[in-house]
Parts: structure tokens; sequence; C-alpha cells
């Protein structure tokens, strides 16, 4: 009986080392796969002048969409504050 317990035990603790070892090799495969995959992330090399023209348009345009995203919600939070504290409305500063 304590034969059949000794080897139980062995089998089951290769059968883990097994399954522990390729896992990690398959998260640094999915760690290097998923950055190749993931669009929001920029290339290293552009393919070409277009491709590169373009990304750098696409973060012009998201980076100019932020900055009035972020006047458009001060100027709201600022009206919402001075009705809150029912003081006159001040425009929000705006840097240029």
């Amino acid at each position: 009986m304590t034969l059949l317990t000794g080897i139980a035990t062995v089998v089951v603790l290769v059968l883990i080392a097994v399954a522990l070892l390729p896992t990690k090799k398959r998260d640094k495969d999915s760690n290097q796969s998923a950055s190749v995959i993931n669009p929001f992330h920029s290339p290293a090399n552009p393919v070409n002048l277009r491709e590169q023209q373009l990304q750098e348009e696409s973060e012009a345009i998201a980076s100019e969409y932020q900055r009035r995203s972020n006047e458009a919600w001060l100027d709201d939070l600022s009206d919402k504050a001075s009705t809150l504290l029912k003081a006159p409305a001040k425009p929000a500063a705006r840097k240029s």
C-alpha cells in the first residue's frame, strides 16, 4: 500500500511539473503575439511611408479630439459648479 502511495505521489508531481512548464512558455508566446496583434500599439518598423503617415494622422486626430473633449468637460463642469454654488459662471482658462 505504501509503495502504491509513493508511486502515485511521484506520478502526480511529475504531471504537475509537466503541466506548469509549458504554461510559462505559452504565456511568453502569448505576450509576444499580443503585442503584434494589438492595434493600439505603434509598430516599431512601419511597413511603408503611407502607413507611417496614417498612423501619425490618426494620433493627431485622437489627441485633438481628447483636447476638445477635455475643454468641453471643463466648461460643463464649470457651469455645473457655478449652478451648485450659486455663483456666476467663469469661463475656463484656455491654453493655446
